[in-house]
């Protein structure tokens, strides 16, 4: 069964004083998985009963941009004994490993301490589709960003698809699933594009009526793009069955 989803983190781009940016939890026991690493992160530092009898964590990137990433940094702080692992799509997308990006990020002199003291082990995504922490999961890449970013599937429980114009495709990937837990960063209903890399919240809502799926989450809000009221507003019309993320929320699948 897959546990429910934490979110640490809602926000893209810019944390503020209600939403850290991207990162979410979900946990089996003494595993866990962190979904995306950005300032979110800093609450399993700030409340370490969120990893209570963790002894695993992975953390899955979508994609390498700081909003995501921000929180590695703070990986250090995490509590004694919890052994940490980095996946992402580094080599697949960017022909780049992913040790190589994230060892940039925290080489000197922008951190103090060496990457092979902060990461028990930093793989790349191999498989499209492999088994994490009791779930099975999938990933796709999307091209519709200004970078290639991963979206990523849990069971039949969430979709989650961030850093992204809109795209046909996700709602195949997407299909099936109860949840989808999708970027809205404009407050429109919105046709992407050429050239555009980030969706409005009728896109989100488009996709979701395309997938079939249960329920919508509409994430990585961005800053002084409209406001909670309006992103609903743009999706409700499209698919009733939406709301907008915060910080804290607990999304059961």
């Amino acid at each position: 069964m897959t546990p429910p989803m934490l979110l640490l983190g809602s926000a893209g781009w810019i944390p503020t004083g209600e939403r850290e940016t991207t990162c979410a939890l979900l946990r089996d026991g003494e595993r866990a998985v962190l979904l995306d690493a950005g300032s979110g992160l800093r609450r399993l530092i700030t409340d370490p009963s969120l990893l209570d009898g963790v002894r695993e964590l992975t953390i899955l990137l979508s994609h390498f941009h700081h909003d995501h990433t921000d929180g590695l940094a703070y990986v250090p702080a995490l509590p004694d004994g919890v052994r940490v692992q980095v996946r992402g799509p580094g080599l697949p997308l960017y022909g780049v490993p992913t040790a190589e990006l994230v060892g940039r990020f925290v080489a000197a002199p922008y951190f103090p301490v060496p990457v092979g003291r902060m990461f028990d082990a930093i793989d790349d995504l191999g498989d499209e589709t492999f088994e994490l922490a009791g779930m099975r999961v999938r990933w796709r890449g999307q091209e519709r960003h200004s970078h290639p970013t991963a979206a990523y599937r849990f069971d039949d429980a969430f979709a989650f698809c961030t850093d992204t114009a809109y795209d046909p495709a996700t709602a195949s990937f997407a299909r099936g699933a109860r949840v989808l837990l999708h970027e809205a960063v404009y407050a429109a209903e919105r046709v992407t594009k050429p050239g555009d890399s980030h969706s409005s919240s009728g896109e989100a809502a488009r996709v979701a009526v395309e997938a079939g799926v249960e329920r919508l989450v509409l994430t990585h809000r961005t800053v002084g793009n409209g406001t909670d009221e309006e992103l609903l507003a743009h999706a409700t019309r499209v698919f009733p069955a939406t709301v907008v993320a915060h910080d804290g929320m607990l999304v059961q699948p």
